[in-house]
């Protein structure tokens, strides 16, 4: 019997050294997580949206503020483009079951660096436009002020139902080159988003 208990306890505390490391990590993971979104979360900013309709096509007006990290500025300073995506959604609320999304509208901002001249252009990659900005700043005030954009027609609504729309933007992590996203996907230094602002659509 005491050459039984011996080898249980031995086979038990091999069995929990390493529960216990899993749950160390996931301890930390949360923590870190937590840490992560309090403090990097809010690079962007709305200040507000307007919503209206004209001709039964319903439209949005945005402002925002966006604070690009250092570690993003000095990539773009070294020939990587940024893109910058706003989506913005139409919910319909449901009581029982989760909302539907009823439509959506995904605006690419491209931004890039140009060295001979050192100016900052911005391409609508929807469009195909292209400005160029001899600040940085400028360039961003572009992006972050949009207007006159249609989002759906009156006649998606249903009398009888209930909708919200909400909006939201970001840094797409994909559009980096594809040996920097491993890193970028953990950085707190490339989190540059938004959470979603919110707002009811009124019939």
């Amino acid at each position: 019997m005491r050459v039984w208990k011996k080898y249980s306890v031995k086979i038990t505390f091999d069995i929990m050294n390493p529960l216990l490391k899993i749950i160390k990590v996931t301890i930390l993971f949360i923590v870190y997580s937590c840490l992560y979104q309090h403090v990097y979360a809010k690079t962007i900013n709305f200040n507000f949206t307007n919503a209206y309709m004209d001709n039964g096509v319903y439209y949005v007006d945005i402002d925002y503020d966006i604070g690009l990290t250092e570690e993003a500025i000095k990539a773009l300073q070294h020939g990587i483009s940024l893109e910058i995506h706003t989506q913005i959604q139409l919910i319909q609320k449901r009581r029982w079951i989760w909302d539907k999304k009823i439509n959506e509208t995904i605006l690419i901002y491209r931004l890039e660096h140009q060295p001979l001249t050192e100016d900052y252009l911005v391409i609508e990659l929807k469009t195909g436009k292209r400005h160029s900005y001899d600040r940085l700043e400028a360039a961003l005030n572009y992006i972050s002020s949009i207007s006159e954009i249609p989002l759906f027609k009156e006649n998606l609504l249903q009398a009888d139902a209930n909708y919200s729309a909400r909006i939201r933007t970001y840094l797409d992590l994909e559009s980096l080159p594809s040996p920097m996203r491993p890193q970028a996907y953990f950085s707190p230094s490339w989190d540059i988003s938004s959470k979603w602002h919110v707002w009811n659509i009124e019939q």
